[in-house]
């Protein structure tokens, strides 16, 4: 059972900015808010629904950005037809969010909130170089690399009186590989490889094994000491396996994302 709560439903930015403190939360699909709750893990006295705000739905390409609204679903992410213009990289990893409810319910600004530490999202995003922009209740803006935004399992820079307002990727965004092995709804390990469309190098990103998505920059080449890499990330050991499985698991999608970059 849910605990007790008060639902606010605000019909501006505004008003919704004005709900927020310690003891609210942010809510808008709610695919991981409303099991932490059922599982007695968050209590909050309220709940301020984001779901009629219109201002933080819309995808646009503004100064030579991808902007996309917080409250934006994954599906919406993954069919949208300017995401596939500008980011087919990542209309196609949202494409494989989870399962077909979390997708069509789930929004991207909920996901890198939540901040679950094997989300398919933030390595995606890390990728990418995206980047939150958050707008405070006294009208503050702040736009936090993900590597400052993400800063733990659960837990991001946002402050109570804060709201992510959308996700921001420099464009061109870069094409690349994604690849995942996964047993349940979440990803075991979760490789991204990208090429820099200015540079030419290698972005790689090792998500889910870890608490937050590590970055590795690579020559146009992709070469890369995999055991190197594999040997110094911290792994967490869960129900997906063990440190020694895990770092085998993560060798073998390292070699397999670099090798498919470079064909």
């Amino acid at each position: 059972m849910l605990p007790a709560f008060v639902l606010e439903r605000p019909g501006s930015l505004e008003e919704a900015l004005g709900l927020l403190d310690e003891d609210s939360v942010v809510y808008c699909g709610g695919t991981e808010l409303l099991l932490a709750m059922k599982m007695g893990l968050l209590r909050p006295a309220r709940l301020v629904d984001l779901k009629g705000l219109p201002g933080l739905s819309r995808i646009e390409v503004a100064d030579g950005e991808l902007r996309i609204g917080a409250t934006v679903t994954h599906d919406g992410v993954a069919r949208s037809p300017l995401v596939a213009e500008h980011a087919p990289f990542l209309a196609e990893v949202e494409s494989r969010v989870g399962n077909a409810r979390v997708r069509a319910q789930g929004s991207i600004g909920g996901n890198l909130c939540f901040q679950e530490p094997r989300s398919d999202v933030t390595t995606a995003l890390y990728a990418l170089d995206g980047k939150a922009e958050l707008l405070s209740a006294d009208g503050v803006t702040r736009l936090l690399p993900m590597e400052d935004f993400l800063l733990g399992p659960y837990w991001t820079a946002r402050e109570d009186n804060e709201l992510l307002v959308r996700v921001r990727i420099p464009l061109p965004a870069p094409a690349g590989v994604y690849l995942k092995y996964q047993i349940s709804e979440r990803p075991v390990v979760g490789v991204a490889a990208v090429r820099d469309p200015r540079s030419g190098g290698v972005r790689l990103v090792v998500g889910a094994v870890t608490d937050a998505p590590q970055r590795y920059d690579l020559p146009a080449d992709g070469a890369a000491d995999v055991d190197a890499i594999v040997g110094r990330l911290e792994i967490t050991e869960d129900t997906g396996g063990s440190e020694e499985y895990k770092r085998h698991v993560t060798a073998v999608h390292i070699n397999r994302a670099l090798a498919a970059l470079n064909t």
